[in-house]
Parts: structure tokens; C-alpha cells; sequence
């Protein structure tokens, strides 16, 4: 049951942080840059989509038979 509560924080987590990342880093470099994509790019984010990948680890570790 540890590894579901773990797994369901890193995912929730992961997607919290891709989109406040990809929402407040771009917002506030938009005059900088014109691209108004650039706070989605994965070098921007890859620490929230590797807990969402560790989330999902977890899941797949707590639904293995043991």
C-alpha cells in the first residue's frame, strides 16, 4: 500500500510541476522569447515527467505478484 501512496505523490506531483513550469516559466519569459511554447519543451520539464515515470514504477512494483 506504500508503494501506491508513493506512486500516486510522485505522479501528482510530476504533473503539478510540469504545468506550473510550463505555465509561470514561459509567462514570465515572454518577453524574452516569442515562442510561446518553450516552458513545454522536455529539457524544461524533465524533472516532473521523471516523477510521473517513477509513479508509474511504483504502481507497476505494487500491482506485481510477489
Amino acid at each position: 500500500m506504500l508503494l501506491v501512496w508513493a506512486g500516486v505523490l510522485l505522479v501528482f506531483g510530476g504533473v503539478l510541476f510540469t504545468a506550473f513550469k510550463g505555465n509561470w516559466g514561459a509567462r514570465f519569459r515572454a518577453r524574452i522569447r516569442t515562442d510561446s511554447a518553450a516552458g513545454l519543451s522536455p529539457r524544461a520539464t524533465w524533472p516532473g515527467l521523471v516523477m510521473v515515470a517513477a509513479g508509474i514504477a511504483c504502481f507497476l512494483a505494487a500491482a506485481a505478484p510477489s
